[in-house]
């Protein structure tokens, strides 16, 4: 799980990520791009359904994913604001 206060940025930073690797597929970038997203991104549901805090280490994959592909960067600033913008 993600910590309570924290649940309505994650589930904001995952749509983002999924948006995102869909524009980058319209744009036709390259499938080992996309992939390389979507290895990261497939922990991130897992890392909110657990049973135990996951926080850290969804901020954690969601780094990772901007490590890879920086135009991303805005899921892991809806994961960091304090609070959650609105949809």
């Amino acid at each position: 799980m993600v910590s309570a206060e924290k649940k309505d940025q994650a589930l904001q930073a995952l749509h983002r990520v999924l948006t995102g690797t869909r524009r980058m597929a319209l744009e036709d970038q390259p499938a080992c791009r996309i992939a390389g997203v979507l290895d990261w991104a497939e922990l991130l549901p897992r890392l909110l359904a657990a049973s135990d805090d996951k926080t850290a280490e969804f901020r954690d994959a969601l780094e990772a994913i901007t490590e890879k592909e920086p135009e991303l960067e805005h899921a892991l600033a809806a994961f960091d604001r304090s609070e959650p913008s609105r949809w």
